[in-house]
């Protein structure tokens, strides 16, 4: 009789405990690596440059009553970056054109009506722009750590001031390019 496959609660965990850690007894937890940290920054950052630029948060209906034709209005008072594109396209995550201000409830409404928002972009920057975010997001990327550093940086001079706050797109960050193009 052959032994059943080990399910995700029996196996065994591949844990890398810090040497300090190990010292001074505290519990044990997973090393982020140097890429994992770097997507936080660029994470935060992005928030940080996007809460500073847009001042609203972006003003999208979802639902209209049809009998009176008032709109139902859905807020929370909490704002959270939303991506218009997945964040899971990663040629487009930190791409200041695809992130905007927007209220939590209508960034959990976009999940499931995506065309208001997607309206909006396009009402509020054209279909070019739209057209354009939408090539960009078709593109495979993997970037370097490298590259991943070369986008921190260009993001943290925008996040200082040393750029204005626009919508830069982020295949020309992670280019050299982008200092050339968008000095101030």
């Amino acid at each position: 009789m052959q032994k059943p496959k080990p399910t995700k609660a029996t196996r065994p965990k591949l844990v890398k405990v810090s040497p300090l850690a190990e010292k001074v007894g505290k519990p044990k937890r997973k090393v982020k690596t140097t890429r994992q940290k770097l997507i936080k920054a660029l994470d935060v950052i992005v928030r940080e440059i996007v809460f500073g630029r847009d001042v609203k948060a972006v003003p999208l209906s979802y639902k209209i009553d049809e009998e009176t034709g008032v709109t139902a209005i859905y807020n929370t008072h909490v704002d959270h970056p939303g991506h218009i594109i997945s964040r899971s396209r990663i040629s487009v995550r930190w791409d200041l054109r695809n992130v905007h201000r927007q209220n939590a409830a209508h960034n959990f409404l976009h999940e499931y009506y995506p065309e208001v928002f997607n309206q909006w972009y396009i009402e509020t920057f054209g279909l070019s722009n739209w057209n354009e975010l939408v090539e960009d997001s078709k593109r495979i990327s993997t970037y370097s750590t490298a590259e991943l550093e070369t986008l921190l940086f260009n993001l943290t001079e925008v996040q200082k001031g040393n750029h204005t706050f626009g919508y830069y797109p982020q295949k020309e960050m992670v280019q050299e390019k982008f200092n050339e193009r968008y000095v101030p």
